[in-house]
C-alpha cells in the first residue's frame, strides 16, 4: 500500500485541496493507471523487479469497472481529486477475515508518489472510516508490507499493530503487519 505520511506544503503547480468522492465506473481508468504507477514506485526497493512487473499489472481498467460496477452491499471506493485528475484511491468493505472482532478493512490505498505528505491518504482513510460507520462497522484493519515506509503514516493516524503473516509473491516470501483501528472517533472528526 502506498501512502503519504504527513501534512506538508505542495509542491509548485500542486493544489493544497484535494476532494475525496465515491467512485464509479467511469473511474476505471484513472484507478487503473494510480493502482500500476503507486506500485512501480512504492515497492521498488520492496520488493522483486520480477514481482513488481508481473503483479502492478492486475488491476486492469477492465477488472476495474467489473469492480465498481458490481460492488457489494458493503464495499466502497473512494477516489481522491486534485485540479480534475484522480491522484488516490482506497477501496474498503467488510473484512475478508475477523481480527480482534474488527468488522471491517481497507483492501487497497494508494496515492501518487508526486502527491504524497499532502493529506490526500489521511482523507481517504477518512472516507473509508465513514462508511464503515455508515454500515455499522466501528473498527477496522488494513494489511502493509512490514518493509513499507507507509508503515509510519499508518501508525501516525492512529493504528495499531493487531497481527504479522507471511505472503507470497511469486516465488518471494515476504511479511506483512495489520494496523488495526478500534475506535474510529478521531478518523471521522475532522480537527
Amino acid at each position: 500500500m502506498s501512502d503519504d505520511f504527513d501534512e506538508g506544503a505542495s509542491p509548485p503547480g500542486v493544489s493544497a485541496a484535494a476532494s475525496v468522492r465515491a467512485a464509479g465506473p467511469a473511474d476505471a481508468a484513472a484507478i487503473s493507471r494510480v493502482h500500476y504507477q503507486s506500485w512501480q514506485t512504492t515497492y521498488a526497493g520492496i520488493l522483486p523487479l520480477d514481482v513488481i512487473a508481473s503483479r502492478s499489472g492486475r488491476r486492469s481498467e477492465a477488472v476495474w469497472r467489473r469492480r465498481l460496477a458490481h460492488a457489494g452491499v458493503g464495499e466502497a471506493t473512494f477516489v481522491a481529486e486534485r485540479g480534475g485528475e484522480i491522484v488516490g484511491f482506497a477501496n474498503c468493505g467488510d473484512a475478508r477475515h475477523r481480527l480482534e472482532g474488527l468488522e471491517a478493512e481497507i483492501y487497497a490505498l494508494y496515492v501518487l508518489q508526486a502527491h504524497q505528505r499532502r493529506g490526500v491518504g489521511r482523507e481517504l482513510v477518512r472516507a473509508c472510516a465513514r462508511h464503515f460507520i455508515l454500515h455499522g462497522h466501528f473498527g477496522f484493519y488494513l494489511w502493509v508490507l512490514k518493509a513499507n515506509r507507509a508503515r509510519l503514516f499508518y501508525e501516525t493516524l492512529g493504528g495499531e499493530e493487531i497481527g504479522e503473516k507471511s505472503e507470497r509473491l511469486g516465488l518471494h516470501s515476504f511479511s506483512e503487519i495489520a494496523y488495526g483501528w478500534h475506535d474510529l472517533t478521531s478518523l471521522v472528526v475532522v480537527g
